[in-house]
């Protein structure tokens, strides 16, 4: 499931059941490629992340020391 800024569109409510269907998605073993700038979402909801800048990948690994580094741009 690809999910690209699904958090920056709609009311609470939708963005509610956008997450709640990303969550059984995963436990159900699939992968969710969630692309966000909502770093609070990212922390939440991922295991692995990948920052990407300029095109290329600049970090990847696990959300707290990739969203810090997100920061530092």
């Amino acid at each position: 499931l690809v999910v690209d800024e699904v958090l920056a569109v709609g009311d609470v409510k939708f963005q509610k059941r956008c997450l709640d269907k990303m969550g059984g998605v995963s436990r159900d073993g699939r992968t969710v490629l969630f692309v966000s700038h909502n770093m609070q979402a990212v922390r939440n909801l991922c295991r692995r992340c990948v920052l990407l800048s300029g095109g290329r990948v600049a970090m990847d690994g696990p959300p707290g020391p990739v969203v810090a580094e997100y920061y530092k741009q």
